[in-house]
């Protein structure tokens, strides 16, 4: 039993540097990989992307020299601007379960890898969900990029015995080998703009730990909250809600890659991600109220309050929240009619392109979108939140 379950951790973590070398060989033959880096550096041949990269000897040199520069380049693409702030709040020489709310596949934990190089940190390891792991190419890619396998789906037994060895990796990275890890705060994206954190993730953290206080200020958690003014896969998002609200949903065979290039790709606006505080703080600030009973939804709640108190909101929210409430609360103050016409013209061409959907619920299910944020913000303020 013990071997076995050696074996699955083993299985589940990222490349070496001794294993970089064959895996990078594979990458670099791939011709889609050399879509990716015609993308990625369109002032640059191809042929001398791949020579560079050829003589990187390992993975933190691959992702200084491709995957950092490329998450660089597709903000400058599609982007209009992209900042950060909290990094004050960790240490470059501490580990670190950073969780983070979940808009994109690859993007929120590529430009937390991006910030954290730039400030002289170490990257992370990042959870890899099984399901998308649809090719060889698709697994090299991430594991040299420091990505571990998170096991997806099954019968109940089978999700019980994943969880025991998830927990059993995460710990083992931060607390021994004092590594940080990139994980979301729920299973799959968030598609309707309400980001909250899934109670089973902590719960799973936790699993099978005498003392879950403790276990929880030992992963030294700290929220992640990522905003993108316009969410590149909105229209993907809405329309698979509202195919699910009518039970005609199902999932295509390319979609998860469909949904990366999407996400990579598509416009985005304005980029900010923020660091919150180590949730242990708030552990020893208010240990005399925290048990077994409460610790998990405790945590679970003031995460919450961290992310969506560094959002970074942008018109897009203040004009879909009066839209959605049918009010002019913030007229004036945070937009104007300008952008509340261009903000209508963008939804309105975007429902166009899903005409066998009913128009006026795809319509109000963006307005949900990019309200949401700002109703998560006036849910701290106006100390109603969920504690």
């Amino acid at each position: 039993m013990m071997n076995d379950i050696i074996q699955v951790l083993n299985e589940m973590r990222p490349y070496d540097d001794m294993e970089l070398k064959p895996a990078l060989a594979r990458v670099l033959e791939n011709e889609k990989f050399h879509g990716v880096l015609k993308y990625a550096f369109p002032d640059r041949d191809v042929q001398a992307s791949i020579e560079v990269l050829k003589n990187v000897s390992s993975v933190s040199g691959f992702q200084e020299e491709f995957s950092s520069k490329a998450v660089a380049s597709v903000l400058e693409q599609t982007a209009t601007s992209f900042s950060y702030s909290g990094i004050e709040n960790i240490d470059k020489n501490t580990s670190y379960l950073f969780i983070s709310n979940h808009r994109d596949i690859v993007l929120d934990s590529a430009i937390l890898q991006y910030v954290l190089l730039q400030n002289g940190h170490l990257t992370t390891q990042i959870t890899f969900g099984s399901n998308l792991m649809s090719s060889q190419f698709i697994v090299d890619l991430g594991k040299i990029n420091k990505m571990f396998t998170f096991f997806r789906g099954g019968s109940r037994l089978e999700v019980y015995k994943n969880a025991l060895v998830h927990s059993q990796y995460i710990k083992d990275v931060i607390v021994n080998k004092n590594e940080s890890i990139w994980i979301a705060q729920r299973d799959g994206r968030t598609k309707n703009g309400d980001d909250q954190t899934q109670l089973s993730l902590l719960k799973m953290l936790t699993i099978k730990e005498k003392d879950a206080i403790e276990a929880i200020k030992q992963l030294n958690i700290v929220p992640i909250s990522i905003s993108y003014e316009y969410e590149p896969c909105d229209l993907q998002k809405v329309s698979e809600l509202q195919k699910a609200k009518h039970g005609t949903y199902n999932k295509s065979k390319d979609e998860d890659l469909n949904s990366i290039l999407n996400g990579i790709t598509g416009s985005k606006g304005k980029v900010h991600l923020a660091f919150g505080k180590p949730i242990k703080e708030y552990i020893n600030e208010n240990r005399s109220s925290l048990n077994a009973c409460n610790i998990h939804q405790s945590v679970c709640d003031e995460m919450d309050r961290q992310i969506y108190s560094n959002y970074k909101l942008n018109a897009i929210n203040y004009i879909a929240y009066d839209l959605l409430n049918n009010s002019v609360v913030y007229k004036g103050d945070k937009y104007c009619q300008t952008q509340v016409d261009d903000f209508k013209k963008m939804i309105e061409d975007k429902v166009k392109m899903q005409a066998k959907l009913d128009s006026e619920e795809l319509t109000e299910a963006f307005f949900t979108m990019y309200a949401s944020p700002l109703i998560n913000v006036l849910k701290v303020e106006n100390s109603c939140f969920r504690i």
